[in-house]
């Protein structure tokens, strides 16, 4: 039976987040919350202050920071800045910001997703295993803590289970699934199902023909099917 590269997949695999680091996730102060939201604003203060004075900051993201720092205790104004930094590769911000909302019992919706998401980026496999599984059993029709969960346990060469955790990430899926079945289809050929994972390429490539790592994807495939 045929194998593709464990490095191989993870790697492609990986490439469907939108930010990868591999610093270290931010320690959150354990101290009284007024005390410890007065710490978070002031390192935020310092490296925005940096960032801006660099010309580095998206105006988007100067935007929804400052709808933040408004309301700097509400969860959901949190989740929106922290996937704002994420998305414009400010992870450990990101993780700062968000990991004292998901400290909470229980956290708001979409804030385990998102630091599992924060996670998988900062290369922090086992965390972002964990954020992933608190998400789903929050909400088990939660699409991305899935894939989140699948990828992760794909980093830990736990195949078979991340294979699962696609599988049911695809059937509660909303809107396009081709990132989702890449991710299934890689996991399969690394388990050496060429032929089901070719099938799956070949069909999200059906609903994303312009995405060009699904024709890579479907070339990598292929040749090991012929060999």
């Amino acid at each position: 039976m045929k194998r593709l590269s464990s490095y191989i997949v993870l790697t492609l695999a990986a490439s469907a987040l939108s930010a990868c680091s591999t610093t270290a996730p931010i320690q959150t102060d354990v101290n009284p919350q007024g005390e410890r939201q007065e710490k978070i604003e002031s390192a935020i203060d310092k490296v925005t202050e940096q960032a801006a004075q660099k010309g580095s900051l998206p105006a988007k993201l100067v935007s929804i920071e400052k709808q933040y720092q408004r309301d700097s205790e509400n969860p959901a104004k949190a989740l929106r800045y922290a996937q704002a930094l994420r998305h414009a590769g400010y992870l450990n911000r990101a993780a700062l910001v968000l990991e004292p909302f998901a400290k909470d019992t229980p956290p708001a919706p979409g804030v385990n997703t998102e630091f599992s998401m924060i996670e998988l980026g900062q290369g922090n496999h086992d965390a972002a295993e964990r954020y992933a599984q608190q998400a789903v059993l929050q909400d088990p029709f939660d699409h991305l803590a899935y894939q989140n969960l699948g990828i992760a346990l794909d980093a830990k060469e736990m195949h078979p289970e991340a294979e699962r955790a696609f599988r049911k990430g695809l059937e509660h899926w909303q809107g396009d699934p081709t990132t989702i079945m890449n991710n299934l289809a890689l996991n399969l050929a690394t388990q050496g199902f060429i032929d089901e994972a070719i099938q799956i390429l070949e069909r999200a490539k059906k609903i994303s023909p312009d995405r060009i790592e699904l024709e890579r994807n479907l070339r990598i495939v292929r040749t090991l099917n012929e060999r």
